[in-house]
C-alpha cells in the first residue's frame, strides 16, 4: 500500500492535478483571514507554480519520464533530470520554457508583459526554505500571492 511519503514519478497530468489540490489547500488556509496562516499558503501557492512548470518541463523533454538513469546522459541532460527531480529552482526551471514566456506574451494585450513579470516574481520569490523561516507573512500578503498564483494557473495548466 502506498501512503502520502511514497516517491513517485508523475507525468504531467498527475503534477497538474496536484498543483490543483495544493492550490486548493492553499485557498483553505487563506480563508482563514489569519497571519498565522499566511505562511503556509505562500508556500504552497509556491508550490503549485513549481508543480506546472515541471509538468511542462516533462511535457517540453518526455524523455525525462522514461529515463531509469541518468549515468551515460550529457552533462545538460543531467541538469535538467534534476530540474524535474531534485531541484526547486523555479527560475532556473522557467529558463528551460521559452514557450511560457511566449504564451504569456500572446495572451496579453499590446505586449503588456504583466503576466510573465508576475511569473518571473513568483519564480524569484517563492524558495522551498519558506518551511523553515521564522519570519512571518501577513495575510494581506498571502491574498496579493496567492491572487497572482491562481492567475497565473490558468495558463500554466
Amino acid at each position: 500500500m502506498r501512503s502520502i511519503f511514497s516517491r513517485v514519478k508523475l507525468k504531467p497530468g498527475q503534477l497538474r492535478a496536484v498543483a490543483e489540490r495544493r492550490f486548493a489547500d492553499a485557498q483553505v488556509l487563506r480563508e482563514t483571514g489569519k497571519s498565522a496562516h499566511a505562511n503556509g499558503a505562500m508556500y504552497l501557492a509556491g508550490f503549485v507554480i513549481e508543480c506546472l512548470l515541471k509538468a511542462k518541463l516533462l511535457e517540453r523533454f518526455s524523455w525525462l519520464q522514461f529515463i531509469g538513469s541518468v549515468e551515460q546522459r550529457t552533462k545538460d541532460e543531467k541538469r535538467l533530470w534534476s530540474l524535474c527531480y531534485r531541484s526547486h529552482d523555479l527560475d532556473e526551471i522557467l529558463d528551460r520554457l521559452p514557450r511560457v514566456k511566449q504564451s504569456l506574451e500572446k495572451a496579453e494585450p499590446m505586449g503588456s508583459l504583466r503576466l510573465f513579470r508576475n511569473l518571473k516574481n513568483v519564480c524569484a520569490e517563492w524558495t522551498i526554505y519558506a518551511r523553515y523561516s521564522p519570519q512571518s507573512a501577513k495575510i494581506n500578503e498571502a491574498d496579493d500571492f496567492l491572487d497572482k498564483v491562481k492567475e497565473l494557473k490558468k495558463w500554466l495548466s
